[in-house]
């Protein structure tokens, strides 16, 4: 625990350098482990840095994730998705747009997965009209595509008026 927190403040570092050897550092000695390995995917994914939407795409080519394992989802989509909320609600509609092409990708592997993290986006009620739109955007672009029962639900609900 006390490993993982101290990783967590050295990724947001202002000091890049100090982020990647940290980050490099912490892999080396717990690679071997798979849970400690998706604190270290969800520490990155929810970390409050310039470019986290881009240090999260990177990590979806790291070899030790892959989509169809639901836990290395949770950490890395999941924890920015639920858990990164300046650059997931980006005023860009960035980190929406990646969650949509996510749930794309996932939805035909693990549907149960797909529509927990769609949660984020069917929540577009509570933000200013700007973010509303562009998540409501996302949600018609997915609703308009062949999904699973559960993620299909799960927007419909989100969509229904009132």
């Amino acid at each position: 625990t006390d490993k993982i927190t101290a990783l967590a403040l050295l990724v947001m570092h202002p000091d890049v350098t100090i982020a990647t050897k940290a980050l490099a550092d912490f892999y080396n000695a717990w690679s071997h482990d798979a849970l400690v390995l998706d604190k270290w995917f969800s520490v990155q994914a929810t970390a409050d840095r310039p470019n986290a939407l881009s240090y999260v795409r990177a990590l979806l080519d790291h070899p030790q994730f892959s989509l169809s394992n639901p836990n290395k989802v949770r950490a890395l989509i999941g924890g920015f998705a639920h858990s990164n909320p300046s650059h997931f609600h980006a005023l860009d509609g960035s980190g929406y747009a990646f969650l949509s092409e996510m749930l794309r990708a996932i939805d035909p592997l693990n549907a149960q997965i797909a529509a927990r993290l769609v949660i984020p986006l069917t929540r577009f009620r509570r933000f200013e009209t700007k973010r509303q739109s562009l998540m409501q955007e996302q949600l018609e672009q997915l609703a308009s595509q062949k999904l699973s029962k559960n993620l299909g639900e799960m927007i419909r609900k989100a969509l229904k008026p009132g």
